[in-house]
């Protein structure tokens, strides 16, 4: 058996994989919200969106809406659950909550956190399918959200 403890800065240990929300937040103006930053699983900077785990007791939409404000500093018009899925076919590693922000808006609430390093940029569709092409993104859950949020019909209106 593998097993790791990372810690991503002084005191901040990732945990074992348990439930987590991920979140693609569209701005008002159509563009989405994305984030750079380092993932230790394949070890490099990687592009993505807000994701976080559930805290003890939380419902993924209660994760969503914190880690968004965390994350990204934004709050939606409306938070729309996708899907959910386990993270593992064969062993049940996490279970992942996916949502769609609708109509993000700047809030109160970013963490100035030294384990929340990534780099925020808002992004067309166009620059997201090109960062897909080019390897950008390097976790498979961030891939999911990406492709659930845009096969949903509230995308188009978000």
């Amino acid at each position: 058996m593998f097993r790791e403890q990372v810690e991503v800065a002084p005191g901040h240990v990732i945990p074992e994989l348990r439930d987590f929300a991920v979140i693609v937040p569209v701005l008002p103006d159509g563009r989405v919200l994305t984030m750079t930053g380092y993932r230790h699983g394949p070890r490099r900077d990687c592009l993505g969106f807000p994701v976080g785990f559930l805290d003890t007791g939380e419902t993924p939409k209660v994760a969503a809406l914190r880690e968004l404000a965390e994350e990204a500093g934004l709050v939606p018009a409306r938070l729309i659950a996708l899907r959910d899925f386990v993270d593992n076919g064969n062993q049940r590693g996490g279970h992942g909550h996916y949502f769609l922000a609708a109509g993000c808006e700047p809030s109160p609430g970013r963490l100035d956190d030294a384990a929340e390093t990534a780099a925020l940029a808002a992004l067309s569709m166009r620059d997201i399918a090109a960062a897909l092409d080019r390897g950008a993104f390097g976790v498979i859950h961030q891939v999911a959200g990406w492709c659930l949020a845009r096969r949903h019909p509230a995308f188009a209106q978000a």
